[in-house]
């Protein structure tokens, strides 16, 4: 028994020593890692962020949010150089070690870096404004399909009386003769794919580039949800070599996603969805007055389907914004007679409150 008792105490001695050894190490760790920061050297400096992102430390994270604040100035450093290396390794390490950097630090660097930029401010409750400009640069459909998703998420309203006054409201009349048969058609998209290399400074920790996706690769992560999900990539670049890099996105249909974003409210198909903003009518010709009368009476049901939509998106927590919607009609006349002119149809404005 005594043997035992020795034998605990020592395996609990061991386990003392070796805990307050780990805590010794760790407090190094964090203390060369605030050396480093501090260091006006951009070499020192990245591997001052390089340990912070890793160490998980509450004093070395806020080191890491105020590091934006200062680094704002280097937000065009060219590609390779020194303060650009810097810069990749202080959004990689923010990103890894789980701070939310406020929203007013991340703006000097919303244009040329995006992905990382969003990424962050998907953590910033208070970073609508900022996703909305994001959302806004035309060219990045992958950056523009995450900051909706994310919007779509925190139910904004701005996000969402922008996405409904951006969707063609139409509805298309095929005019036909009777026993005419109605056709169909379908399309698809297509992609882009680029191919490079990158390298960093010599004696730079490994730097991770991270870019947007909206469809799924290897490793990729999941960044937000929607009709089309949105995902991120990470290129790591380790010290001292190149790595190849190449990503490929989508030619997304962007129409089709704002549509689906209000068939997930609505809990409808995204066909039926669809075919509510962007219907289709086939008329067999009757007269010009009776295909007025039923162009009319369509467009009116199609009004009524949108407002009754809107309405069970409202119980979703989006309030109906006030504001003008038109239906623009379109008319395809298939007659093999046209001696009796079809009338124009205007548009059909309605107001929502």
């Amino acid at each position: 028994m005594v043997t035992r008792a020795c034998a605990l105490i020592a395996i609990l001695l061991t386990a003392e020593a070796l805990s307050a050894q780990q805590t010794l190490i760790g407090a190094q760790e964090i203390e060369r890692a605030q050396r480093l920061l501090g260091s006006a050297q951009w070499l020192e400096k990245a591997w001052g962020a390089y340990l912070a992102g890793r160490l998980h430390s509450e004093d070395l994270n806020q080191l890491l949010i105020e590091e934006f604040r200062s680094a704002s100035a280097l937000r065009d450093a060219p590609f390779r150089s020194e303060e650009y290396a810097f810069l990749a390794v202080l959004f990689d390490a923010a990103i890894e070690s789980g701070v939310t950097v406020p929203s007013p630090l991340l703006e000097p660097f919303a244009e040329n870096w995006a992905s990382p930029v969003l990424i962050l401010a998907a953590r910033d409750k208070n970073s609508d404004e900022m996703l909305m400009e994001l959302r806004g640069q035309k060219t990045n459909e992958a950056l523009w399909l995450a900051a909706s998703n994310i919007l779509c998420e925190r139910k904004s309203q701005r996000w969402y009386a922008a996405n409904l006054s951006e969707i063609d409201i139409t509805h298309r009349f095929t005019v036909a003769d009777a026993n005419s048969g109605a056709g169909a058609g379908a399309g698809h998209g297509g992609g882009t794919c680029g191919d490079g290399v990158a390298a960093m400074p010599k004696g730079f920790p490994p730097v991770t580039l991270y870019a947007l996706q909206d469809y799924p690769g290897h490793g990729d992560v999941l960044l937000a949800e929607g009709p089309e999900n949105a995902y991120y990539s990470r290129t790591i670049v380790p010290t001292d070599k190149q790595v190849g890099t190449g990503s490929c996105q989508s030619a997304l249909n962007r129409m089709a996603i704002r549509i689906g974003y209000f068939a997930r409210l609505s809990y409808e198909s995204a066909d039926a969805t669809r075919n509510l903003f962007q219907r289709e009518t086939w008329i067999t010709f009757a007269g010009s007055e009776d295909f007025a009368r039923r162009a009319e009476q369509a467009m009116q049901s199609q009004e009524q389907g949108i407002r009754a939509l809107l309405q069970i998106a409202a119980e979703s927590g989006f309030a109906v914004p006030s504001m003008q919607l038109r239906i623009v009609p379109e008319v395809d006349d298939r007659r093999s007679d046209r001696h009796d002119a079809l009338p124009v149809l205007a548009t059909r404005d309605f107001a929502l409150r």
